[in-house]
């Protein structure tokens, strides 16, 4: 990592390094040489901080821009998209990301509800008959998962 510190101390010390053999500079002279300063300065500062820092750049399409804009109020877009990586970094919830793991979950409460509907054709049951709705309620929800 390359540590070097910046080589003037103030926006000052540069002017007067640069203008040294201009005995009468302009304001336009001042002026350049103020904004040459504060360009080379940022540049630099930018390179320290890539070096501390990893930096990534992200591209979405404009439906994922739309739904971004929309679940981010006031927040700016870095400070919802931080937010939310903080948040996610944080939460101990195991994510499925294999469909095969879905649907397969899906299938198997698809079978709870089959096994349920089946027991309330023989037992008729207020009890049964709540957890078969819970069961339904279940399955929608799932396949908004599944099927956003």
């Amino acid at each position: 990592m390359n540590n070097e510190a910046f080589p003037y101390k103030s926006v000052h010390e540069y002017i007067e390094e640069e203008l040294t053999l201009v005995s009468n500079p302009s304001h336009e002279q001042i002026r350049k040489t103020k904004q040459a300063y504060w360009k080379r300065y940022y540049k630099h500062y930018r390179r320290q901080r890539r070096n501390i820092r990893k930096e990534f750049t992200l591209g979405f399409d404009k439906e994922r821009l739309q739904l971004i804009d929309t679940k981010r109020g006031e927040l700016s877009i870095s400070k919802f998209l931080y937010l939310i990586i903080d948040r996610e970094l944080e939460s101990n919830e195991t994510l499925f990301n294999n469909q095969e793991q879905l649907s397969e979950l899906h299938l198997q409460l698809m079978k709870l509800i089959s096994l349920t509907e089946e027991l309330l054709d023989n037992v008729n049951s207020e009890l049964i008959h709540q957890i078969l709705e819970r069961l339904e309620t279940l399955e929608k929800s799932f396949e908004q998962v599944i099927n956003p």
